[in-house]
């Protein structure tokens, strides 16, 4: 993950408070705010999130469930979090070190699937999952194999970002593809999408890439670029998944 500030310094930062560039990039609806004081006390917080769940927004019900669980001393100490305007640096300090980034041995790398921050009030949280259905040959090339096996299947990898339990952002990236019972086939393509309940905070990504790696990985593998700023800072991260014949075997958001 890279960042920039106004200054120009190298940073990095978390998906709690990523926002969009709006070159190429489609907005993303649930994350621009007419309203300055939007989250800047728990009253507002809470009025915010009903606003999001009056206008269908069916993620928003499940943050507000967590968010009015919460005792007035943590909704006091979660609006403080989200309003601090170093939080930003200090989620993406805690987030990852991307200078090994371009030589990550991804048949050996090991998908982090939590991480805590700030005693633990802050967590950040991977899933993944993989669904798999077993198909028909279809092309010449499959047919001119009867004892072939052919399966379709779907792997995904997110990152949801919490504070005091309650889920704020998550990305996700997922790879769509095609094996036998032993490698790739074929990549179908990749999807991302995301939730943003991190007042004036916005993000955007740009456009999946897919490709299957060389063997003897021969992995199906999708990334995409996340782009945003937050009270002066900016940054870019980029998330990767990569699956096979077995499915989800690893992912990062760096």
């Amino acid at each position: 993950m890279r960042t920039t500030s106004k200054m120009n310094r190298q940073r990095l930062v978390g998906i709690a408070v990523a926002t969009a560039a709006a070159i190429t990039m489609a907005a993303l609806p649930g994350s621009a705010f007419a309203d300055d004081t939007t989250g800047t006390t728990p009253e507002a917080y809470e009025a915010y999130l009903v606003e999001q769940v009056e206008l269908g927004d069916s993620d928003a019900q499940e943050t507000l469930d967590q968010y009015s669980a919460l005792s007035d001393g943590d909704k006091e100490q979660f609006v403080d979090l989200l309003n601090d305007p170093q939080r930003g640096q200090e989620l993406g300090d805690f987030i990852s070190d991307v200078s090994d980034i371009e030589s990550i041995d991804e048949e050996h790398y090991t998908t982090e699937t939590r991480k805590e921050a700030a005693d633990g009030d802050v967590v950040l949280e991977a899933t993944l999952a993989v669904e798999e259905t077993e198909t028909p040959p279809t092309t010449d090339e499959e047919l001119a194999d009867p004892s072939a096996r052919y399966y379709d299947r779907s792997a995904w990898y997110s990152v949801s970002d919490t504070i005091f339990g309650v889920k704020v952002t998550t990305v996700k990236i997922g790879v769509n593809y095609r094996t036998t019972s032993s490698r790739v086939v074929k990549v179908y393509g990749g999807w991302a999408s995301h939730r943003n309940f991190v007042p004036f905070a916005e993000f955007s990504n740009s456009p999946v890439q897919t490709w299957i790696s060389a063997d003897p990985a021969n992995n199906a593998t999708a990334q995409t670029i996340w782009q945003g700023k937050w009270s002066g800072f900016s940054w870019d991260a980029r998330e990767r998944i990569w699956a096979d014949q077995s499915g989800f075997k690893g992912g990062y958001l760096k």
